[in-house]
C-alpha cells in the first residue's frame, strides 16, 4: 500500500456518516415546526380573547335607571293621594282668583279681624276628632317645626320641584332627613292659632317650582300629569 494515500470508506461507514449529517437537519426542522405551532396557537388564542371581550361589552348598556323614583326604588309613577285616609271634609278651601265670589269666601281665614286668602286646604272630621295625617307622595322630610301659631309644621320634598307642607300637626312622627313612602303616617291633625275656627284639622299645601297649586285639582294624578 502507499503511505499517505487515501482509501475509500466502506459502504456501511458512508451510510453512517450520511445519517449523522441528516440528524441535525431533522432536529432543526422539528424545532422550526414546533415553534411555528406555538406561535400559531398564541395568535389564535389572542383572537379568541378579543372576540370574547368584544361580545361581552354590550352587557354594560343593559342598566337603565331612568325609572328610579325619589325614594330610590323603580316602579310606576305615583299618583297623589289626600293627606289622610280618613273620611275628612273640607273646612277651608284653596283660594282661587278665578273662582266665584261664594267659593272665594269659603277660602278666607279670619285672624285678628283680618281676612287672609288660604294657600292650601283645611281638612277635618265632622265629629271634630283627631285623624292620622299621611304622606301623599314618597319623598324626603326637609323641615319639621313646632309652631303654636301654625300648629306645628312639616315639609316634604318629593322631587321634580314638588314640595308639600302640613300645618296644625299633633303627635309628629317624623324628623328632618327622614325618607317617607306614600301613605306613611307623619302625625295627627291638631289645632292652630291662625285658624282656631277650623278646630281639629290639618292645613295642606302643594307647591311646584315655587308656584302654589290647588291640592283638590291634583288628587289621583301623577306629577307628570299636573298642568
Amino acid at each position: 500500500m502507499n503511505e499517505g494515500g487515501k482509501k475509500p470508506l466502506p459502504p456501511k461507514l458512508k451510510d453512517f456518516f450520511k445519517k449523522r449529517r441528516a440528524l441535525p437537519a431533522i432536529y432543526l426542522a422539528c424545532a422550526i415546526l414546533l415553534i411555528s405551532s406555538l406561535m400559531m396557537y398564541e395568535v389564535m388564542n389572542g383572537e379568541k380573547d378579543e372576540v370574547s371581550v368584544t361580545n361581552s361589552a354590550p352587557a354594560s348598556k343593559e342598566f337603565d335607571d331612568s325609572t328610579i323614583s325619589v325614594n330610590g326604588e323603580k316602579g310606576p309613577e305615583e299618583k297623589m293621594s289626600k293627606p289622610s285616609e280618613a273620611d275628612v271634609t273640607v273646612k277651608t278651601s284653596f283660594y282661587d282668583e278665578k273662582a266665584t265670589e261664594g267659593d272665594q269666601q269659603k277660602a278666607l281665614v279670619v285672624f285678628n279681624d283680618t281676612y287672609y286668602e288660604s294657600s292650601g286646604v283645611d281638612y277635618a272630621l265632622e265629629n271634630g276628632k283627631k285623624f292620622d295625617v299621611i304622606a301623599p307622595l314618597s319623598g324626603k322630610v326637609t323641615d319639621v317645626r313646632e309652631d303654636a301659631f301654625l300648629g306645628n309644621y312639616i315639609e316634604i320634598d318629593h322631587g321634580k320641584g314638588v314640595v308639600t307642607t302640613f300645618q296644625s300637626i299633633a303627635d309628629i312622627q317624623v324628623k328632618s332627613g327622614d325618607k317617607v313612602s306614600q301613605g306613611d303616617k307623619i302625625g295627627k291633625s291638631g289645632r292652630s292659632l291662625m285658624n282656631e275656627s277650623a278646630g281639629v284639622h290639618v292645613h295642606f299645601e302643594v307647591k311646584q317650582n315655587g308656584e302654589t297649586l290647588n291640592p283638590d285639582s291634583l288628587y289621583g294624578k301623577a306629577v307628570s300629569q299636573w298642568k
